[in-house]
């Protein structure tokens, strides 16, 4: 009875052994680090094309979150006629580049993978909203000396990918990144005062960055 109370116990505690093992190289696999870069296809807020990119990097660690980067950029041209003087315009070329540095964490489901997070930009970290305006006045007929405006604004960042992964080391995703600031004049930088009249209205360039991409896990 006594060898019998023996083997039962053995026999326990080899089956908790190797469920505890089993568990521990369960998790082994399921921990990985993942590197994802993803192109951007549109902005909602450009008048033309846009081009961009994210990366980002994950880590099997629970509750940090992982880190990324984003950024896109596009062009703008734009001709304002004085109201009261048609020989009279302003030529507006802006580039603008928004940067942001972002936190994230992975959500698993059963056939898709889901990624949320949120991020910033400012100068002092060398991101942020970023506006160079070259401006060139016709004044009556006759064109004046170009003059510059450059602008700076902090940027609050807000996304999500959504990933079909295949053989646990390679995800295809599809991504919205929505950059928010406060609406701008790009002009409000200018060295030299118009001598025309013209209305320049604040640019409202948040909107949305959609991207595609990948990620590979190690």
């Amino acid at each position: 009875m006594l060898n019998k109370l023996n083997y039962l116990r053995k026999l326990a505690f080899s089956a908790c052994l190797l469920l505890g093992l089993s568990g521990l190289g369960t998790t082994a696999r399921a921990q990985f680090i993942g590197i994802s870069t993803d192109v951007a296809i549109a902005y909602s807020a450009a008048t033309g094309s846009a081009s961009g990119y994210s990366v980002g990097i994950s880590h099997p660690t629970p509750f940090f979150p992982n880190i990324g980067y984003s950024t896109v950029s596009f062009k703008e041209k734009e001709s304002i006629t004085d109201s009261s003087d048609s020989t009279s315009s302003v030529s507006l070329d802006t580039t603008t580049s928004i940067k942001t540095i972002n936190l994230f964490y992975n959500v698993p489901f059963p056939v898709v993978t889901i990624s949320v997070g949120f991020g910033y930009g400012t100068d002092n970290l060398g991101t942020g909203l970023e506006t160079k305006t070259t401006i060139v006045e016709t004044y009556q007929g006759t064109k004046l000396d170009q003059d510059n405006s450059d602008l700076k604004a902090s940027v609050s960042e807000a996304f999500f990918h959504i990933g079909l992964p295949f053989w646990n080391t390679i995800e295809f995703h599809l991504g919205y990144h929505y950059m928010s600031f406060t609406n701008i004049d790009i002009t409000s930088k200018k060295s030299v005062n118009f001598q025309g009249s013209y209305t320049v209205d604040k640019k409202k360039y948040s909107g949305g960055m959609t991207t595609i991409g990948v990620q590979v896990a190690f």
